[in-house]
Parts: C-alpha cells; sequence; structure tokens
C-alpha cells in the first residue's frame, strides 16, 4: 500500500511539474518573433540607407542637368518692362511706390536660362541671403574631387551699404548639402567677393548709384531706385 501511495505521489508530483512547464514553449516563440522583426527593422534600415546614399552619389557627383526655368508671355513683358527701367534711368517713376520693384528668383533664372546658363546654374533668394546651386566639372587644381563633375551650393550674404556698396560674402559652400571647411576653399568664407570689383568698375558704381536700397527677401529680390 505504501509503495502505491509513493508511485501515485511520484505521478502527481511529476504532472505538476509538467504542466509548470509547459508554457515555455509561448515565450520561446516570442522570442523568436523579437528577433526576427528586429533583424527585419535593421536590414530594412540598411537598405533605406544604402539607397539613400547612392541617391546622395548620383545627385552630387552624377548631376542631371539642372530644368530650366522659362516664363510666360505675360511674365516675359512684365520683366523686360522692369530691365528696361534697371537700364534707362530717365524711366525711373518719381514717386517711391512705382520706383520700388520686385525681381523674383524665377525671373532671374529664366534671365540665367536666356544666357544658355539655365541647366547649371539655379539662384534662390532667402531671408538676408542668396543662395545658387552649381553643376559644373571641377579643374585639376580644385581642392576637391579634380576632374570630378559635381553640384555645389554657394550661399551668400548679401545687403546694400548706406554708402552704397554692395556686400556680397560668402556663408557657405557645401557639397551634397556637406558644408566643405573653409581651409579647403582657400578661406573666403566671410570675405567680400565684390568690394575690390566694385571700386574699379565704373558701370558697376553707376548702376549701384541708382539704387536707393536693397533687400533680398524669401524669394525674391527688392529695389528702391533713386529719382
Amino acid at each position: 500500500m505504501n509503495t502505491i501511495a509513493a508511485n501515485s505521489s511520484d505521478s502527481t508530483a511529476m504532472q505538476t511539474i509538467t504542466d509548470t512547464a509547459a508554457p515555455a514553449a509561448p515565450r520561446a516563440r516570442s522570442t523568436k518573433k523579437v528577433v526576427f522583426i528586429t533583424l527585419a527593422v535593421i536590414l530594412g534600415c540598411a537598405g533605406i540607407a544604402a539607397a539613400t546614399g547612392a541617391l546622395w552619389v548620383k545627385h552630387t557627383f552624377y548631376p542631371s542637368p539642372i530644368q530650366p526655368v522659362s516664363l510666360t508671355a505675360t511674365e516675359k513683358a512684365e520683366f523686360d518692362n522692369k530691365l528696361q527701367v534697371l537700364g534707362n534711368p530717365a524711366a525711373i517713376p518719381a514717386d517711391e511706390a512705382n520706383r520700388t520693384l520686385l525681381i523674383s528668383e524665377r525671373e532671374v533664372n529664366a534671365y540665367l536660362a536666356q544666357q544658355q546658363l539655365g541647366e547649371s546654374v539655379q539662384v534662390k533668394f532667402g531671408d538676408g541671403y542668396v543662395s545658387a546651386a552649381l553643376i559644373f566639372t571641377a579643374p585639376e587644381d580644385f581642392p576637391v574631387f579634380p576632374n570630378q563633375k559635381i553640384r555645389l551650393r554657394f550661399t551668400f550674404g548679401t545687403s546694400l551699404t548706406p554708402e552704397h556698396k554692395l556686400s556680397l560674402k560668402l556663408d557657405d559652400l557645401s557639397l551634397g548639402g556637406i558644408s566643405l571647411p573653409n581651409s579647403w576653399i582657400g578661406d573666403i568664407k566671410g570675405v567680400d567677393l565684390v568690394a575690390e570689383n566694385v571700386e574699379t568698375d565704373p558701370a558697376l558704381q553707376k548702376f549701384l548709384a541708382g539704387i536707393q536700397s536693397l533687400e533680398v527677401r524669401d524669394g525674391a529680390l527688392k529695389l528702391v531706385l533713386n529719382k
């Protein structure tokens, strides 16, 4: 009888152990699921990074031509009138409201396209600055990627001083969105790139003398002409 009781007790204990260990299988499956999801996320991120890197290389080192801007007939007529006023001081109206010209970046880019530069240069106006995307083949003595076709972006701080001196200082030069060190580009960041030309160019001096104020704003250049 004692033997039977012992066997019954052992059987009950084994059943209890078995029942207790049973939930371990779902936990193992859950762990595997987490591992698979983690690997999928890592591989997905790696794929996105690789694709993004490939796009960056193509955009920066194998750039497609910029899409030239063209004006409608109405826009072109309006822009031609602005150019006529700029080129003919006698046509400048007396009142300030009519002496104010807004020249849009779209008009400037269309003008560049007329000069056969529309596929390689694109200008943007921001608050107090002008930026220009430039596609060109770097010369042999260029500090980075010589002889390589590249896309660069120049950013200039622009203003007209009370003495009617145009200030155009290079704030940044970037390659694929990465700012290049100043030492790589001849330490020209912060240097006024037109000051010397203004002093030695009578035509540019005459042009600037006709401008009362100059303001660069988002998308446009605002000029108020002198009487």
